[in-house]
């Protein structure tokens, strides 16, 4: 690659001032040193200028050729220019194409074996994220089962546990980062395209899969997602409704990551796990750039916004305990608007100011957390659980069940009393189909149910609705309602 001398000289006097490795390591998800004439020796001597500290690389396992290291001989000579720019090389190992996936010509025995022969061959590098965001169809089908239930985590789960088996079995030191998640997906099995799974539910019925497959070991050693934003125009706080999550929702992939293995032999955050952020970046405006071809595909920022996102996400992820590093999505353009433009280096090799706002943030980060680090607790109950009860004329009892994931109701109508006109005695009463009634309520869509009563007399009791969180039985919320007297 050739640079200008203007951005020779900047990349010069970043590396005299570069700083140390922040309690996060920050780093870059680009595979485009394969592809450079020099393999990457400028690029990584540039991504450690900036203070970069780790790189990942992505190595595809094809099931069609599964004794084939796919790129090896590109990786045989960019893998060990990248040590030498003291850099961390993390390959990212996952299957592709899903169709073959889908055609079961893979297996997790061959995968492991693909997985062992990597890390075998590349005895440097001491971190292996396996999979890809396998809740995408872009890289694992089938996502669902024809019955609608979904398919792609326990698809998924055992070949992650063989990768795990696998690795250990070369050296128990070597860290299994799991899953590589997309934080987003519709969770319909019948959309007429991107059938896809969202990240909470994934992960559920992956912790379901984990937990009957009776086996005893982890999957993981720490947990890799990929918080982009749903759109390049959101700010860094604009997260996803549940049940996606981005940057700023962390705490619901906590949640459900405790949800889905709290009990298990899988850690959880709250006893080791660790979370790398391996793929995040914003799209920004290329238009008037020279190097770029094609139309945008997407809205975009523009190069300041993404500046100040990049510094505020490091000093934040810096602050969260539990993120092990940040890898920002390319760290130059490929200059493909149809691909993705977040780059810290534009088409040309020019820097963004994203870089300039990275070292500082890097630097300022190897002093500590500037706000003081928050630990995350788990929810014992429902979360956002909400039960209204109201009077629909005289003789219906209304009641609104809301929560902010999927939960089970079960509203119960208790202690219900009748006495008729001119002040006889209360007594009790049974009514067909009140006791209690049970209902799926699924995640931020209210549920609207009624109750008949008795007209023509006066009616008291009360309305009790107890709600289980889908993700853990364990946690449950009872709300009690006491019926005005009714006439």
């Amino acid at each position: 690659m050739r640079l200008s001398a203007a951005a020779t000289a900047f990349f010069v006097a970043l590396l005299v001032g570069a700083a140390a490795a922040p309690a996060a390591d920050i780093g870059a998800n680009d595979d485009s040193a394969k592809h450079t004439a020099d393999y990457g020796l400028a690029t990584y001597s540039e991504m450690a200028a900036v203070g970069l500290r780790r790189t990942v690389i992505g190595v595809r396992f094809r099931p069609s050729q599964a004794l084939v290291i796919q790129d090896k001989e590109l990786l045989d000579r960019i893998v060990p220019n990248a040590l030498a720019a003291g850099l961390r090389v993390v390959l990212a190992v996952y299957p592709y194409p899903p169709r073959e996936i889908e055609a079961r010509l893979a297996s997790p025995a061959l995968f492991a074996g693909y997985v062992s022969a990597v890390a075998q061959a590349y005895p440097q590098v001491t971190q292996f994220v396996i999979g890809n965001e396998p809740n995408q169809p872009a890289f694992w089908r089938p996502q669902f089962t024809r019955s609608g239930t979904n398919a792609s985590a326990p698809g998924f789960g055992p070949y992650l546990a063989a990768a795990y088996d696998a690795l250990k079995a070369i050296d128990s030191t070597l860290e299994v980062i799991g899953v590589g998640l997309s934080p987003r997906g519709n969770d319909k099995p019948k959309a007429k395209n991107n059938v896809s799974t969202s990240p909470v539910r994934f992960l559920r019925a992956l912790g379901t899969w984990y937990r009957r497959s009776g086996r005893t070991r982890p999957l993981m050693d720490s947990f890799s997602f990929h918080p982009y934003p749903n759109r390049a125009t959101d700010p860094l706080d604009r997260g996803y409704p549940w049940p996606n999550a981005g940057f700023s929702n962390l705490g619901r992939v906590k949640q459900a990551l405790w949800d889905a293995f709290d009990g298990t032999s899988q850690p959880t955050t709250l006893n080791g796990l660790t979370i790398h952020l391996d793929e995040v970046g914003w799209q920004v405006d290329t238009s008037l750039r020279v190097g770029y071809q094609g139309a945008e595909n997407v809205p975009v920022t523009d190069e300041i916004t993404q500046a100040a996102i990049y510094g505020d996400l490091i000093r934040r992820a810096n602050c969260d305990p539990d993120v092990a590093s940040v890898s920002f999505f390319g760290f130059r353009d490929d200059g493909l608007r149809t691909g993705f433009q977040a780059a810290l280096l534009r088409a040309d090799g020019t820097p963004r100011p994203a870089v300039a706002a990275v070292q500082a943030a890097i630097a300022e980060a190897d002093s500590g957390c500037s706000e003081g680090e928050v630990p995350w607790t788990p929810a014992q109950e429902v979360i956002d659980a909400n039960v209204e009860v109201g009077i629909e004329g005289e003789a219906t009892v209304t009641a609104r069940i809301a929560a902010g994931e999927d939960v089970r109701a079960a509203l119960c109508v208790d202690s219900l009393e009748v006495r008729g006109i001119g002040g006889a005695a209360w007594r009790s009463l049974r009514i067909s189909g009140a006791g209690c009634q049970k209902f799926a309520v699924r995640g931020l869509r209210p549920l609207n149910v009624a109750l008949a009563v008795p007209s023509g007399e006066d009616v008291r009791g009360d309305i009790m609705a107890e709600l289980t969180a889908q993700s853990n039985r364990a946690r449950t919320t009872v709300v009690v309602h006491q019926l005005p007297t009714l006439r």
